[in-house]
């Protein structure tokens, strides 16, 4: 099930009582399941099959809704190895914002150490 996390706003640094109260009103015309879907296509068509999308949760910044969508590392023979990073998808048009996201070439990085780790422990 997804979360939904709202920006930090300033808290006190001293012991205070702090009352929160959130209420957000919108249409979320994107799901997480859509989400996680745009993202496992990102993936495969522009980094590789290895990866896949994890459970998204919601995060509101600035009063934009986004689905921050885990992207995990996983073998055939092993299933899931780490997360690699994460991909934001606009909750209202489905968008992929590559900006605000792990960059690429830093989650094949991470890939490629999962991927190295796992092979050596393979041999020994």
């Amino acid at each position: 099930m997804a979360k939904v996390r709202i920006k930090a706003a300033r808290v006190p640094k001293s012991k205070k009582k702090v009352t929160f109260k959130v209420e957000i009103k919108g249409e979320l015309n994107i799901t997480a399941f859509v989400a996680s879907q745009r993202v496992d296509n990102f993936l495969f068509t522009n980094i590789g099959n290895l990866l896949q999308a994890g459970e998204p949760d919601l995060f509101v910044d600035d009063g934009v809704a986004l689905w921050e969508v885990p992207v995990l590392y996983a073998l055939p023979d092993r299933g899931s190895l780490g997360k690699v990073g994460h991909l934001l998808v606009d909750a209202q048009n489905g968008d992929i914002k590559l900006r605000e996201s792990t960059p690429v070439e830093e989650m094949k990085s991470h890939a490629e150490r999962f991927y190295q780790q796992a092979t050596s422990h393979a041999g020994a």
